[in-house]
């Protein structure tokens, strides 16, 4: 286990105007699980791969624990690397795959066994040692994966979309037993993610980014709850969160946000409340079951969509008119200009 800092680490491609990350500074703190997320492009893979080694820092500093290893080949970091493709040999068995980092390091026959019955056991692989890749489904294959780094028991795992070959319900199965086991073995861990439900659910801190610059870090519930801008509030959370021009009698045009949860459409003969009610129609209704989101348009502003999300009401039916009510002690506000948050 280590500590992991980031000291403003910049890192520019050759002939790019601007850098992927720009002076990213950041403390992993010694067996946390840290989640990288946000759009495609915004520095979250080039981020992990200086950590690596594999990307060349052009100012700024990396340490793991205490080391700087800004300059040091990706051997010398003591780092083991998950990525979304396996890349496991096809002619090598599940416990030759697992074990072959040790055997390229000249490890004792009966200690490389050790290690590979160990994290097959951690991993629930143990029936499938002696199979070929090709004879596993993409859950076990990505197991496998994740094996061969445990068993080099590294400083850190560096995670680069592992789950994202897996469908949708493995995805959901692998994830929840990844964050478990990350857990058991108390590894310092990044992992990084365009999936912002997956960032949600398994770090113990996310940390936004945009554009290579880191927007805010934090555990996921303050994330949600207190969004540092209005970029963040309408990455984190799906369906995102609503943000409406409106107007503020002391600061004049501001940016509302508020969540689909604290948006409710009135009853029927129900009182409007002034100030807290938006006439729309509704666009879709998208069922889930339990809940449903009801998408609708401002009659006023048709371009502007509102989210709802319902629970144990009648849903309406697409082209009904409706007045959603803005729960306003849930709401927040943001510079319309910056979109940075005012309260």
């Amino acid at each position: 286990m280590a500590t992991v800092r980031f000291d403003n680490v910049t890192v520019r491609y050759p002939g790019a105007e601007r850098p992927s990350v720009d002076t990213f500074d950041l403390e992993i703190g010694d067996g946390e699980f840290l989640v990288l997320v946000g759009p495609s492009g915004c520095g979250k893979s080039t981020t992990l791969r200086a950590l690596a080694g594999l990307e060349e820092v052009e100012n700024g500093s990396i340490t793991i624990d205490g080391h700087d290893v800004t300059r040091a080949e990706p051997a010398e970091r003591d780092i083991a690397m998950v990525f979304q493709n396996y890349a496991l040999y096809p002619h090598m068995s599940v416990a030759e795959n697992m074990g072959f980092s040790l055997k390229l390091a000249k490890l004792p026959k009966k200690e490389i066994e050790a290690k590979v019955h160990e994290a097959a056991e951690l991993l629930g692989l143990t029936p499938f040692l002696d199979r070929k890749p090709k004879d596993l489904s993409g859950g076990q294959r990505q197991r496998v994966a994740m094996g061969r780094a445990i068993v080099r028991n590294p400083s850190v795992f560096l995670m680069d979309e592992p789950l994202s070959n897996l469908d949708a319900k493995l995805r959901v199965q692998t994830r929840t037993e990844l964050a478990a086991l990350q857990r058991r073995l108390g590894t310092t861990t990044v992992y990084v993610t365009h999936d912002q439900v997956e960032a949600m659910t398994m770090g113990d801190r996310v940390a936004v980014l945009k554009d290579g610059i880191l927007q805010q870090v934090a555990p996921p519930r303050e994330l949600y709850e207190r969004p540092i801008n209005a970029f963040v509030a309408g990455f984190i959370g799906s369906p995102s969160m609503n943000l409406i021009a409106a107007d503020d009698p002391e600061r004049g045009r501001v940016t509302l946000g508020i969540r689909p949860e604290h948006v409710r459409p009135l009853a029927d003969g129900e009182a409007q409340i002034t100030g807290t009610v938006i006439d729309a129609e509704v666009d879709l209704v998208e069922e889930l079951g339990s809940e449903s989101y009801l998408y609708s348009h401002r009659i006023d502003a048709p371009d502007v969509t509102v989210v709802a999300r319902l629970r144990d009401i009648r849903t309406p039916a697409r082209g009904d008119r409706v007045r959603l009510a803005l729960d306003m002690d849930r709401a927040h506000w943001f510079d319309v200009e910056t979109g940075d948050r005012l309260r």
